[in-house]
């Protein structure tokens, strides 16, 4: 439960390019990977409905009250990332990144 309150942070968070500030080339190449479908919000839900089945999160019994707080704020987790992601507006044209290089240009 607190991994999912406080954020996880992917390592590529701290990515960034010759010259600009860090984290800033993760939120470009997060938004090209969602608009290309490689990885998306739904993604990351998905897997987290399948965890949570395969861990059967719902047959736990015997939690203390903090406990069964931290089940039920996971199981609604993902639902509640869906509603999140639908509103998500990915841009449709992304920046073009330094290190690639239309074979055209070439």
């Amino acid at each position: 439960q607190h991994m999912f309150k406080l954020k996880i942070v992917m390592p590529a968070h701290f990515l960034r390019a010759s010259g600009e500030e860090r984290g800033t080339l993760f939120d470009a190449f997060s938004d090209a990977a969602q608009r290309i479908n490689v990885y998306t919000a739904f993604d990351y839900i998905d897997i987290m409905r399948k965890l949570i089945e395969a861990w059967q999160l719902d047959k736990i019994s015997g939690l203390n009250a903090e406990a069964e707080k931290a089940r039920d704020y996971i199981m609604k987790f993902p639902d509640r990332m869906d509603r999140i992601s639908q509103r998500i507006v990915i841009p449709e044209v992304g920046p073009q990144f330094k290190w690639l290089v239309p074979a055209t240009a070439k």
